[in-house]
């Protein structure tokens, strides 16, 4: 790309929303080329919201005078003069909205690269083309206080494909993670279903879903311990600060750069969960280009501190600040929760709409944490009136555990009646098909001012789907989240009646403490499941000194991480619901 220059390209379309991605995802990749990583940066992030944000944002969706509108198409010149509707971002003010982020995040990017072949390719293709990735560190610890911190950008190499597995290439691996779970629940082939049991298919999702996540963890190799959060407790921020001068004392004595100092620290926080395989491809890692001398001397060095530093074995939860994940539509059927599957993890399509929500909630945000008290919880249930036993399940679990939630059974609501329950409440619980959206027209939901948290319970309640060669792919996350909703859960692809009720059992009945007296010192974790199924209501006996895997939280992404390691539920389960705003915490549970 030589005779290309970032600067020179033509102005982005203002006309055809769609390819502004690729616009800036070729800028991005052409001034890397140029050794221009801030504009690299720059770019990459952008593509990720441009044309969502002119999609979302209120000022383009601003209606003028139909008549005048209906003139100008007639004339041609409907786009002639006109100016993009958004202000454009730059490398200043995206630094100053990554420094306006609380401290106790640790935000990354994970993007695709550019591919030449994009503009001929429909979007299935796209999920599937073997292409190398961008991991841009936003916010992070910084072992490098007092010096100015800048996003780190670390190209990674597409994942190498895997000759004989059932899928060699990764990103057709990932892609078809959904595919798997629905055929696995509903086969339609009948020959298929005559020589495989129902369990049979269900195991071989398992699996494909933990080989993906294994290959992800593997591809990512020392920079998987960039997911982990900032540290909570003094006594891993004390061994994180001993980890810290020992590498800048190595990295002054051999002249080693700013950016590489805080590259290689990062990574050494947590050497515990690194094999020293990984620890050599950190130390000879292109980022890094150190000569062989200085690379053995490296890794040296961090066998030595892993040894004497980590004798003691670490917790498996880990207990961290958020991870904020930012996940180019390409890349999001990913579970990347479960890298570290106890980490607190939350994503956004891009930092645009982690900034505005942000900003949106910000005098609500304390220590890193959207706070609210959840008083006022609503609950739809069956909407659709055709999940008979999801519906007698979950009455029962409500008017047991919750007998003062508001409930509205085997019934739609109105629109009026959704918008206002949207408004005014701090939490909406749905249990049905799809995510709600249904019963409210996308338009009218970006007028609102939404506060509540709201779990989605639903089949691809969160999932993105594409509409055409050049449009962006969409999901109804995006709507509620554009009208301020501060977090939505929800899952990534189809879902079963029976482990999701449970699940969400498990997830809102440890947040939200039960309004029943009589269940003040239960745990719902130690409901009995089959009994449960069978419409009982009743609960295992379980010595004092059990440790239940789930135990009640003001924290809700320290929840679901414990949901995460509940081996009782099937990992398509686990993995399958994800956070989709902001880090939220119930000072009613305090």
């Amino acid at each position: 790309m030589d005779e290309l220059s970032a600067d020179k390209l033509s102005a982005p379309s203002t006309e055809n929303t769609g390819l502004l991605s690729w616009e800036y995802k070729l800028r991005a990749t052409v001034a890397l080329d140029e050794g221009n990583t801030r504009n690299a940066i720059l770019y990459q992030t952008k593509s990720l919201c441009a044309s969502k944000q002119q999609k979302y944002s209120q000022a383009s969706r601003q209606c003028g005078d139909l008549e005048d509108l209906i003139r100008k198409v007639i004339k041609g010149d409907a786009n002639k003069g006109q100016q993009p509707s958004t202000t454009p971002i730059d490398y200043d003010d995206l630094c100053k909205r990554c420094n306006e982020l609380p401290n106790e995040w640790t935000v990354i990017q994970i993007a695709k690269e550019y591919t030449p072949l994009a503009t001929t390719m429909v979007h299935e293709e796209l999920l599937r083309e073997s292409t190398p990735i961008w991991l841009t560190v936003f916010r992070c610890s910084d072992p490098c206080e007092g010096a100015p911190f800048e996003p780190i950008l670390i190209p990674l190499d597409a994942p190498a494909s895997r000759p004989g597995a059932k899928y060699p290439n990764y990103f057709e691996h990932i892609t078809s993670i959904p595919a798997e779970v629905r055929n696995g629940i509903v086969s339609t082939n009948e020959s298929a279903a005559a020589s495989e049991t129902l369990a049979d298919r269900l195991e071989a999702v398992e699996q494909q879903i933990s080989s993906a996540v294994q290959r992800t963890i593997e591809w990512l190799g020392p920079w998987a311990n960039l997911f982990v959060g900032k540290f909570r407790s003094p006594k891993d921020q004390k061994l994180e600060s001993e980890i810290y001068n020992a590498i800048e004392e190595f990295c002054v004595h051999n002249r080693i750069s700013r950016s590489g100092q805080r590259l290689v620290s990062l990574v050494a926080r947590r050497l515990d969960l690194l094999d020293e395989y990984q620890l050599f491809e950190l130390c000879a890692c292109e980022q890094l280009d150190l000569e062989d001398a200085k690379v053995d001397a490296l890794y040296t060095l961090l066998v030595s501190l892993k040894r004497t530093k980590f004798r003691e074995a670490k917790d498996e939860r880990l207990n961290c600040y958020p991870v904020v994940l930012i996940v180019d539509e390409l890349l999001d059927v990913m579970p990347w929760e479960m890298v570290h599957p106890t980490a607190e993890v939350c994503r956004f399509a891009s930092l645009s709409t982690l900034s505005e929500l942000y900003r949106a909630h910000a005098t609500r945000i304390k220590n890193g944490y959207f706070t609210l008290a959840a008083k006022k919880c609503f609950t739809i249930i069956n909407p659709d009136k055709n999940l008979d036993k999801m519906s007698a399940r979950l009455q029962m679990y409500y008017n047991e555990w919750y007998p003062d939630f508001e409930l509205l059974i085997d019934q739609p609501p109105k629109e009026s009646e959704f918008g206002d329950v949207l408004n005014t409440s701090d939490v909406l619980i749905y249990n049905g098909h799809g995510s709600g959206l249904q019963f409210m027209n996308g338009e009218t939901m970006l007028q609102r001012d939404i506060n509540c948290v709201t779990f989605l319970f639903g089949c691809d309640s969160v999932r993105l789907y594409s509409n055409g060669l050049f449009t962006e792919m969409t999901g109804t996350h995006m709507y509620y989240n554009a009208a301020h909703c501060p977090t939505v859960i929800g899952a990534l692809w189809v879902l079963t009646d029976l482990f999701t009720d449970i699940y969400s059992m498990l997830l809102v009945g440890n947040w939200i403490p039960s309004t029943n007296p009589a269940y003040a010192k239960q745990n719902i974790a130690s409901l009995d499941t089959v009994a449960f199924k069978a419409g009982k209501w009743q609960f295992n006996k379980q010595s004092s000194s059990a440790k239940l895997s789930v135990r009640k939280h003001s924290n809700l992404l320290r929840l679901m991480g414990d949901c995460r390691l509940f081996y009782q539920l099937p990992q398509r389960i686990r993995c399958a619901l994800v956070c989709r705003g902001l880090p939220a915490i119930n000072e009613a549970c305090i």
